[in-house]
């Protein structure tokens, strides 16, 4: 496409969104504020568009083997997607289709048969319902990143205790990515009285930048934490081990026997939570 389709393209929609959607210079593009509250939508509307011609096209073709699998962002799909390829290599006829949506959205798309998988954060605050059944993915440690205007009395600790933290306050994300839930179940287990800022970030991806302009702290798995943050301190348990934030791969009911769900679920099972761990930080 020339680069004139590409600006009408742009101007297009953002007059049908009625915001700008980009700061333009000579030199860069970035996305205003507002184009990046919706890029989270936006990427949701893609990744449905590309499993509706994906499903289309596996009804126009019954002979199909089509598998859908919902991946948090918290994992993200460069990492499912590295976990998935031997499994994928093994069953060449076999196409998966990734969405990476919040946890709650995924597991209302798994009830109602729109995923064949979820791999997200276990929920510390619920039960497994019956029908679905779940199998350990990996974990990580969580990492406390502080205030601008505390990160002096932290910065020479390799690691906290929560009890040690308690007293900052957090800020938080919409409870449907997975991590505000285990970050409240970690302060209630210890009956620790968590201090959460008024407002709240769209994503963990802007929590070390908001801790960095000392709105508050932050608490994130490794993974997650910008280049160049070496010193930050890991948060310990009572014990002295790390506390670490569980994943988990989730699918509904009992897939029928010699399927390709039935072997993907045995392939999570059995060979992915050891290949990831040789992966993930």
């Amino acid at each position: 496409m020339t680069q004139p389709t590409l600006s009408n393209g742009i101007a297009q929609l953002e007059l049908d969104l009625g915001h700008k959607l980009f700061q333009r210079t000579t030199r860069t593009v970035r996305l205003t504020e507002v184009g990046q509250q919706l890029l989270p939508d936006i990427c949701d509307l893609l990744n449905a568009q590309a499993a509706l011609v994906a499903r289309a096209k596996s009804l126009a073709n019954p002979t199909a083997r089509l598998i859908r699998l919902g991946v948090s962002p918290l994992i993200g799909v460069k990492l499912a997607d590295l976990a998935i390829e031997p499994f994928r290599r093994a069953n060449p006829g076999v196409e998966i289709i990734f969405r990476e949506l919040n946890l709650s959205e995924m597991v209302r798309l798994l009830d109602q048969g729109q995923l064949d998988f979820v791999l997200g954060p276990t929920d510390p605050l619920a039960a497994l319902p019956a029908h679905h059944q779940s199998a350990f993915f990996h974990d990580e440690a969580l990492v406390f990143v502080p205030g601008r205007h505390s990160r002096a009395r932290y910065q020479p600790k390799p690691d906290v205790s929560l009890k040690d933290i308690a007293g900052e306050t957090f800020v938080m994300v919409p409870d449907s990515c997975g991590l505000t839930r285990t970050t409240r179940a970690l302060f209630g287990q210890l009956r620790l009285s968590l201090r959460e800022y008024s407002g709240q970030a769209m994503s963990y991806s802007v929590l070390q930048e908001w801790a960095e302009l000392g709105i508050g702290s932050a608490i994130l798995p490794r993974s997650k934490l910008a280049s160049g943050v070496d010193g930050l301190p890991r948060i310990r348990a009572a014990d002295g081990s790390p506390v670490r934030i569980r994943y988990q791969s989730l699918w509904r009911g009992v897939p029928e026997p010699a399927s390709d769900v039935t072997a993907l679920a045995a392939y999570l099972r059995d060979v992915a939570p050891s290949l990831v761990g040789g992966l993930s930080p």
